[in-house]
């Protein structure tokens, strides 16, 4: 496909239905190609003829999918760690921070970076610190917050004013900072986060580790860690959502160079030390430091054919954001037809080239309209005060417009007119 039409492009999503539904929830779970089921079938089928040698084809694939993430972050030989879910990752990183694992080194044990070598030393004795914003998806601020429960240092920056934000989180950051932990697309709002490199390169010149969620920016926001100045940051983001390939496929990128030990470490992280001394609990270099443990394939696998799908259709991230920026694009000027304050939706106060891949539209009914939209064969969410409508795309501009309409002549169902 040249033109990518999305009217076209819905034969290739069928069994997701997505002609007969409009799914505006891409940013939550996107439709899956029909060839995903295809990949489904693979693992099956080669478990069944290999059994436990299954496993060197499965982690052929598992190497696929690094090298997908690799290619939407520009760095060919980039180091990513695979795990089921970004929280999973996000555990392994905090259980790496020099914080704990210094306490638990009784020898010459260091983390090293690009740039530094930080020997462990005495645990210090202050609570742990991790800076953070207000704009944190669900399974970063849960943990943190837990962690504060537990008398941790947990700064909490609010987002708004975003054009602040940089130097307000970089303020926070200082010699007793254990880490930086933030998005570079903001889930409730869907503001594109430009500034977050700065915060990385503030980070990395204390050597304190920067962690960057980019689960609502990789395939469709453009991504190059280079342009973004990321190259020290760890990135996490996993392929739920824009890259179509489900559940299970998520990632983390760790810095070229850098070494780690966390204290939550699967037995995969021995695969490339199984001559090291009995009893010493040794580490691989880079992503293996990082490796999980035993896992269904079946995720990797399916991942593979969407990926060689969005090949074949030409889907790069640079084709996805212009698609996306046309979606978001109609719906933003189709609420601002209506009137905003005729149907009780605010606007986002950023630009529409900030904008990451959903509409976030402020309004105290956000779960009314939800529910009302579903009832219309619109499927979108909320959180708080923020009704999501994402693209995807599969959704033709028939289906948004329709979506409008009934927007339009919902209004007052939901307490705005």
């Amino acid at each position: 496909m040249n033109n990518h039409d999305a009217g076209q492009l819905q034969q290739y999503y069928s069994d997701f239905n997505v002609s007969e539904r409009i799914l505006l929830s891409g940013h939550s779970h996107q439709a899956w190609p029909d060839v995903a089921k295809q990949g489904v079938l693979d693992c099956y089928n080669d478990a069944a003829l290999h059994i436990d040698d299954k496993w060197g084809l499965a982690l052929a694939k598992a190497d696929k999918v690094r090298d997908f993430y690799r290619r939407l972050m520009g760095e060919a030989n980039g180091q990513i760690a695979l795990g089921s879910s970004t929280h999973e990752l996000i555990l392994r990183f905090i259980s790496d921070l020099d914080y704990f694992t210094a306490a638990s080194s009784s020898s010459s044990t260091t983390h090293s970076n690009s740039s530094s070598a930080i020997t462990s030393k005495k645990q210090p004795k202050r609570p742990l610190k991790i800076v953070t914003t207000d704009g944190e998806f669900h399974s970063l601020r849960r943990q943190l917050q837990r962690l504060q429960e537990l008398n941790c240092t947990i700064e909490v920056v609010p987002v708004f004013p975003s054009d602040t934000l940089a130097q307000r989180v970089i303020e926070k950051i200082d010699a007793d900072t254990d880490a930086v932990m933030l998005s570079a697309v903001f889930f409730n709002t869907s503001e594109i986060f430009y500034d977050v490199g700065l915060v990385a390169k503030a980070a990395k010149s204390l050597n304190v580790p920067c962690l960057v969620d980019a689960y609502h920016a990789l395939n469709v926001v453009p991504f190059n860690l280079a342009a973004w100045q990321l190259e020290s940051a760890f990135i996490v983001a996993g392929g739920y959502k824009y890259c179509q390939a489900g559940e299970g496929n998520c990632m983390m990128r760790i810095p070229a160079g850098y070494q780690g030990h966390p204290i939550i470490t699967g037995w995969y992280a021995e695969f490339d030390v199984l001559d090291q001394v009995p009893g010493k609990v040794g580490y691989g270099q880079g992503q293996s430091a990082f490796a999980g443990s035993t896992y269904d394939p079946t995720s990797h696998y399916r991942a593979c054919a969407v990926f060689e799908f969005f090949e074949q259709q030409q889907l790069t991230d640079l084709v996805l954001r212009d698609i996306n920026q046309a979606q978001i694009g109609r719906l933003w000027q189709g609420i601002e037809a209506i009137g905003a304050d005729k149907v009780g939706l605010a606007l986002p106060q950023h630009e529409l080239s900030a904008n990451g891949g959903f509409l976030s539209l402020t309004t105290p009914h956000a779960a009314n309209w939800v529910q009302l939209l579903a009832n219309n064969n619109v499927l979108c969410d909320s959180r708080g005060n923020q009704l999501r409508l994402g693209a995807a795309p599969y959704v033709t501009n028939t289906q948004i417009d329709h979506a409008l309409n009934i927007i339009e002549d919902s209004c007052s169902t939901v307490g705005q007119g």
